[in-house]
């Protein structure tokens, strides 16, 4: 048997010691190596929260089902003004019948036929219309009749207030009349008092007062 090329354990352990140097042993992974440099993971989307049932409903437009039907009218046909002062003041002549969901029915009285003409002309009606859709938020529309039974027991708008600038003027125009120290210098001057002019009260609330008209959500 020939053994060939082998190493005296000195020239091993040298031969060992020069792999070493030329190679050295590597160390531990720095940098991108690592993971270091990666980005980090995207955080989880959060689910949506789910709508809870007892919240209550969005109000949508300027309505606030939450009112009285005659506050709600008011604000109606405040909002027609806003869009035109005409149409508005006719609206208000109009003695509410019921606010239904994308309906509103008012009745006129003979004596307010001119008021009647400016909301069912084709432009005054559709002028109308397109205030009250922004007002309520939804599609409305304009049912206009006329004033017998139940609307006949009832005032509008502009009666209402028209009541309430009467009463107002009379009310004032006697305080003035009979207060003492008016009644002192007309006595001392000897003169009287020919006018009196009143200033506009506060705004009374809307809406017929005798009856309630009909509402729904």
């Amino acid at each position: 048997m020939r053994v060939t090329n082998v190493r005296k354990p000195a020239e091993a352990m040298a031969a060992a010691a020069e792999d070493e140097r030329l190679f050295p042993e590597e160390g531990s992974a720095e940098g991108c190596a690592s993971g270091e440099c990666l980005p980090d993971a995207a955080p989880a989307a959060e689910p949506e929260p789910e709508p809870d049932p007892a919240s209550p409903p969005v109000i949508h437009g300027r309505d606030n089902p939450g009112q009285a039907a005659a506050e709600r009218w008011r604000a109606a046909v405040d909002s027609v003004k806003a869009a035109s002062a005409r149409h508005g003041a006719a609206l208000a002549h109009g003695r509410l019948l019921w606010l239904r969901a994308g309906e509103v029915g008012v009745a006129y009285v003979a004596a307010a036929a001119f008021h009647k003409g400016q909301v069912m002309g084709a432009t005054g009606k559709a002028l109308v219309e397109k205030a009250l859709t922004e007002h309520f938020g939804r599609p409305t529309r304009l049912v206009v009749e006329e004033a017998t039974g139940e609307a006949a027991n009832t005032l509008s708008i502009a009666e209402v207030e028209a009541q309430a600038r009467t009463a107002h003027h009379q009310s004032t125009e006697g305080k003035v009349r009979s207060h003492p120290s008016i009644r002192a210098v007309l006595k001392i001057l000897g003169g009287e008092i020919e006018h009196i002019q009143v200033l506009e009260p506060e705004r009374p609330p809307a809406g017929p007062t005798v009856e309630t008209p009909e509402e729904s959500a």
